[in-house]
């Protein structure tokens, strides 16, 4: 017999400890926590009257309330949550309801267009609209969150919790299965070895289908107040933190890169700030240190993969700096991912399957409660990576004495030129470190004589500008033979809708070079 809390209570227990609190704000409206409870247990007893235990479920909106409030539901009726990126295509869409066996879709006026035409073509799905009391085939909205009942708590912690898909940046995406034990243990993670205070006001500017969401329930078990920034956009994320007084926030790399270069960043009272989080993919190292310039040493790293989504290894503000050499002053761990959390294990392994030796690249493998039940109908998928135990990441990293973990890239993106491993993550580092150099990416494309070279991406911090000539000056003295063949200027590297850099994108674009000077 199961004797593991479920989610739903959980969030109900910490609900009573904090009812009068402020739990949520978005815009002029904001949630106490015995109010948020009372919203979510309405929409789970509709939501259990209305759909078969373990159905799947489309979330397809943008960051609002609603989001939030059926991912609490859906967790206390034992429905399984779907999360679907905002800027998702309706091809997109189509393919994940179609591989996860959708039930129903709750979308919003930002996804309407495809939702509406979705709709047309999947009529045996509920779709109901958040924002607009009209639905297609179940009771709309306004009904549903009013409705009575006994929240049922129908589920248990080994039951499936969420399919989160992958991003699909090195294929087509596949539905990662969460339970709801994954989740319990994920969050245990974070509290245990993240800062979280009750006394935090935290800023979500990141979509709530992906890292931003998960942070949300986290920081309410603690008692603290969420804040949903309306728009999204890093203009409305500085403005929410003067008006809101936000203590905390967490974004992707991009983002960063953007504050930090924000023009008018100066004219915005940021000092509530105590803590930034960032993860998801490397940071330039520009940013890194434009960052702790800025707010101090108030940064933490947070890596993690939809497999073992989020609490792999983190970096806290006091390990960003080392001691320099000889007296030096302090340089930031540019590339490392931490340590370890708590309660996960990280091996790095070479391809037979051992450990490697110290400062050796090797793939990062995971053991922890909440890696992954698997892929979801794909079980040789699934086997290639659940190993005896282990999660195998297709992430290649080095360990030093100390246990600090640094990314050399994805397994599938390393280069074998002249019989040389090259890692893209090594050369964007590089590449990122020159104070004229805003983001960088590397591919790698097939050549007659080297096997494969790398090719360069370059966007430049607004206002400079660079030769390809004092690129590879640059460059030469720290890489050598690593250093790119070929460089292509752009205005912005191009991201995915997940935020991340779009390598397919850049490797299609790559394989078109013909006359960018070779160095």
């Amino acid at each position: 017999m199961n004797k593991a809390a479920s989610l739903g209570a959980i969030a109900t227990q910490a609900a009573r400890h904090f009812a009068g609190r402020a739990c949520l704000t978005y815009g002029n409206q904001n949630w106490t926590f015995s109010q948020f409870d009372a919203q979510a247990n309405a929409i789970a007893v509709g939501l259990a009257t209305q759909l078969a235990r373990g159905s799947r479920v489309g979330l397809f909106m943008a960051n609002r309330p609603e989001y939030v409030l059926m991912q609490f539901a859906l967790e206390r009726a034992g429905l399984v949550r779907v999360p679907l990126n905002m800027r998702f295509t309706c091809h997109e869409v189509a393919a994940i309801l179609e591989d996860c066996g959708a039930a129903a879709v709750f979308f919003d006026s930002v996804t309407f267009d495809r939702a509406s035409a979705l709709a047309s073509k999947m009529p045996d799905l509920w779709w109901c609209q958040v924002d607009r009391n009209e639905t297609a085939g179940g009771t709309d909205w306004s009904t549903l969150i009013q409705s009575v009942g006994q929240v049922p708590y129908l589920a248990r912690s080994d039951d499936l919790c969420t399919i989160n898909y992958t991003s699909g940046t090195s294929g087509k995406p596949k539905g990662v299965m969460l339970t709801q034990g994954n989740w319990a243990a994920l969050y245990r993670n974070m509290l245990i070895d993240r800062d979280m205070r009750r006394d935090d006001v935290v800023g979500h500017v990141g979509p709530l289908t992906h890292a931003s969401g998960t942070y949300f329930v986290p920081w309410y078990l603690r008692g603290a107040r969420n804040v949903i920034v309306k728009d999204a956009s890093i203009d409305a994320l500085l403005e929410a933190i003067q008006r809101e007084r936000i203590t905390v926030f967490t974004c992707v790399p991009t983002a960063l890169t953007r504050i930090v270069n924000h023009p008018d960043i100066e004219q915005f009272d940021l000092s509530s700030l105590r803590a930034i989080g960032y993860g998801a993919e490397p940071i330039p190292s520009n940013t890194l240190e434009k960052a702790l310039d800025r707010f101090g040493p108030i940064l933490t790293q947070n890596y993690g993969l939809t497999e073992a989504m989020m609490t792999v290894t983190t970096l806290g503000p006091d390990d960003h700096l080392v001691p320099g050499t000889g007296g030096a002053k302090l340089s930031p761990r540019v590339g490392c991912i931490g340590r370890p959390y708590t309660f996960v294990e990280v091996v790095l392994r070479g391809e037979d399957g051992k450990p490697v030796p110290v400062g050796e690249v090797g793939e990062i493998t995971i053991r922890s409660e909440h890696v992954m039940h698997g892929y979801w109908n794909r079980p040789e998928e699934t086997e290639k990576v659940l190993r005896d135990g282990w999660l195998w990441s297709g992430d290649l990293a080095r360990c030093d004495e100390q246990g600090f973990i640094t990314i050399s890239g994805r397994s599938k993106d390393m280069l074998i030129s002249g019989g040389f491993n090259i890692y893209p993550a090594e050369v964007e580092a590089v590449l990122t470190n020159h104070p004229s150099v805003l983001e960088a990416a590397v591919v790698g494309i097939p050549d007659d004589e080297w096997g494969e070279i790398p090719i360069a991406f370059v966007a430049m911090v607004p206002g400079e500008t660079l030769t390809v000539t004092q690129l590879v000056g640059h460059c030469k003295p720290l890489l050598g033979f690593k250093t790119p063949r070929y460089f292509r200027f752009m205005n912005a590297i191009p991201k995915n809708a997940n935020g991340k850099v779009d390598k397919p994108k850049l490797k299609a674009q790559a394989l078109t070079i013909r006359e960018t000077e070779n160095v």
